[in-house]
């Protein structure tokens, strides 16, 4: 008898080699979970995303299980990793998109308006100065990097997180805590 884990496992091997049927079922059972997640982020930005959950999660899964390159799945643990990291990319693809928009995007004049006159930046900044920092922090440390993505992408709490990675929820604190104090000076210097 299999456990849940490796069904899912199973479903997730069908799924990326093109199996409509585990598509689908495989869909039915993690899109809660995918949903929470993008549900968590999105209330943790700043009010201007104007991405929606729901659009998220969609497009998290395709990028995850519509690939034409299968992953070869470990074990659901893997698959939530991984849509954290989509959902991240989404987010920062999202946000590029939104600043080259702002700034004209096809249709650009030069404007009169100096730069200096333009207030603050906006989230989608945050998310961008985020994924940047984000990815010197895994050069550095991965795992650091990795505790940081599944807290503030995946929505995950010490204990989750700590079970996706495979280590205590003690070091799961203790990267988080020092993996923040990093960012906060390098965002700081932004």
């Amino acid at each position: 008898m299999s456990t849940p884990d490796t069904g899912m496992t199973a479903l997730l091997l069908q799924a990326s080699r093109g199996d409509e049927t585990a598509r689908d079922r495989l869909f039915g059972i993690v899109q809660d979970q995918l949903r929470a997640m993008a549900n968590s982020k999105l209330r943790a930005e700043q009010a201007n995303v104007t991405i929606q959950a729901t659009m998220l999660v969609h497009d998290a899964y395709l990028q995850l299980i519509g690939s034409d390159e299968p992953i070869d799945w470990s074990d659901r643990k893997h698959f939530y990793v991984l849509a954290a990291k989509a959902m991240r990319r989404i987010l920062v693809d999202h946000a590029r998109r939104r600043r080259a928009a702002k700034r004209g995007g096809p249709h650009w004049r030069r404007s009169a308006v100096e730069p200096s006159e333009v207030a603050g930046r906006g989230a989608g900044d945050d998310v961008l100065a985020l994924h940047d920092a984000l990815k010197r922090l895994g050069e550095i440390d991965p795992r650091q990097a990795d505790i940081v993505e599944l807290r503030h992408f995946g929505g995950y709490g010490v204990a989750e997180t700590a079970d996706l990675l495979g280590v205590s929820e003690r070091t799961v604190k203790g990267d988080f805590a020092a993996a923040k104090a990093w960012l906060y000076r390098e965002l700081s210097q932004a």
